[in-house]
């Protein structure tokens, strides 16, 4: 009898050696990786999706991706043998069986990104791979202060990636932003319902520039209002940002 299973991974990765998520002629993926993996245990073609297509160097704690198969495995063993079988630079925390209709992109109903900013004038070695180092002093305070401004339900044009063509909608809603100093890192947590490409980065960016005084609180204030790319800060580098969690109803 044949089983036709929904399988649903949460999955961790260090970015640092791969071009993103998705699949690319430019390099080694997560997608790729895993893709070959799941298809040396099961040997059958696996098609896999997952709920956010991180850029290359980004990082991810709690990447929710599945696949389907109609060959029944004991999950635990396939746990263990994914492990053993990946890099160590991409390990599967969990996996379960999941209801036939459920779609890790088209069911989430948030996500939550952490960004992390090494501070002070040298840069620490453990800190390289996973936060932008900013060895100007910034203003933390200002730069709390000026976080409630884009907490809400926005046109967010401003934080759209300008390279890409404009999305057709670029109303979103951001629940929360908190800036935590957890010396000599700081951390800036972003959750929303879902996100505009780069706009995580775009607004980290920002914030660093508010908080080097490139921008006044006043010039902040005005940003979401002008829909103007070329008014806010830079996009932070991506080798600062991971994918903390995916919420599901």
């Amino acid at each position: 009898m044949l089983f036709h299973m929904n399988i649903k991974l949460v999955i961790a990765y260090d970015g640092t050696d791969f071009f993103g998520w998705q699949e690319s002629s430019d390099g080694p993926s997560i997608e790729g990786t895993l893709r070959e993996v799941l298809e040396k245990i099961y040997q059958e073609p696996m098609t896999l999706q997952a709920a956010s297509r991180t850029d290359a160097g980004v990082h991810a704690e709690g990447q929710v991706v599945n696949y389907r198969t109609e060959k029944k495995k004991e999950l635990s063993r396939l746990k263990i043998s994914l492990n053993q079988l990946l890099p160590k630079t991409i390990r599967v925390t969990s996996l379960e069986e999941v209801d036939d209709t459920f779609h890790p992109t088209l069911d989430n109903v948030g996500k939550e990104y952490h960004y992390h900013l090494s501070l002070g004038g040298v840069a620490s070695p453990f800190h390289r791979h996973i936060a932008w180092h900013i060895h100007t002093p910034l203003d933390i305070a200002r730069m709390k202060e000026a976080a409630p401004l884009f907490i809400g339900t926005h046109d967010f044009a401003t934080f759209a990636n300008a390279c890409d063509p404009k999305p057709k909608k670029t109303i979103r809603t951001l629940t929360s932003l908190e800036i935590k100093e957890e010396c000599p890192l700081l951390q800036i947590a972003v959750r929303g319902t879902n996100f505009l490409y780069k706009m995580v980065r775009n607004i980290v960016g920002t914030l660093v520039y508010i908080g080097q005084g490139k921008l006044s609180l006043e010039e902040a204030r005005l940003l979401i209002e002008k829909k103007d790319r070329t008014l806010a800060g830079p996009a932070a580098p991506a080798h600062g940002l991971t994918l903390k969690k995916v919420f599901y109803p």
